[in-house]
């Protein structure tokens, strides 16, 4: 059984994929995703940027809070906008309606980094606004601040727990869990024990959370090229296809 964690929307759609592929999958969500308290003010923070300030989305669960607004955002057509992914980068542009720049090849915060390094972007001096969650990683952050960048974080949306019971998994099943960031692993750690870890498996979307579980003592950890569904569900299906039972 494909168990995916991911959230919603992207979360369905993945297991919509296995489904159409006769791949038994259920979609169990660790967190919901809602507004976070600094959305509102987010026009505020675009009309005090310059020219050649910075926009960084983090996340496709930017867009659909953006997009749920009441109120259309204006966004300034003089500063430079990047996201982490290709997904991200699109829907962003069809929000923003401006050109979204997003890395070529490896499609996280790294890669985003090592992008910026590529073009040779200089930004020392400019203000650079982080659309991103309230908790998360900060490398984007803390490697652009090192380099003199002025950051300013908008917590767009809020990770709220889903609390299930602690025997949510049976002991004998072999599951495969979908895990694409740390926060999603450390709450699988609130319900799995050695068993599960020994003959369980996970599929990961970057060797980042690859390394934490093998520090949680994972055996079985594959890895996927991003957290883009279309990517996972090649991983999944070919993990499914080379093993008698998942």
């Amino acid at each position: 059984m494909i168990i995916v964690t991911r959230p919603s929307p992207y979360g369905e759609e993945l297991v919509q994929l296995c489904h159409q592929a006769k791949l038994a999958a259920k979609y169990l969500p660790f967190f919901n995703i809602v507004k976070g308290h600094d959305l509102d003010n987010l026009q505020h923070h675009l009309d005090s940027l310059q020219q050649g300030d910075i926009v960084i989305i983090v996340s496709p669960q930017v867009n659909l809070m953006i997009g749920a607004l009441k109120t259309k955002i204006k966004f300034p057509n003089f500063v430079q906008y990047f996201a982490v992914g290709q997904q991200t980068a699109k829907q962003f542009q069809m929000l923003s309606n401006q050109l979204v720049a997003y890395p070529p090849q490896h499609e996280n915060s790294e890669g985003l980094v090592e992008y910026f390094q590529s073009i040779d972007l200089c930004v020392i001096g400019r203000q650079v606004l982080v659309l991103c969650g309230d908790i998360g990683r900060t490398f984007i952050q803390e490697s652009l601040h090192a380099q003199g960048a002025l950051i300013k974080n908008i917590k767009c949306y809020h990770r709220k727990k889903i609390d299930y019971p602690s025997t949510l998994f049976f002991k004998q099943e072999k599951y495969c869990f979908v895990i694409t960031s740390i926060e999603h692993l450390l709450q699988l750690e609130l319900y799995c024990s050695d068993m599960h870890k020994h003959n369980c498996c996970l599929i990961v979307s970057s060797t980042r959370i690859m390394t934490a579980a093998k520090l949680h003592h994972w055996r079985h950890i594959y890895l996927a090229d991003n957290a883009n569904n279309q990517n996972l569900f090649k991983t999944i299906a070919t993990l499914c296809h080379n093993a008698t039972s998942i």
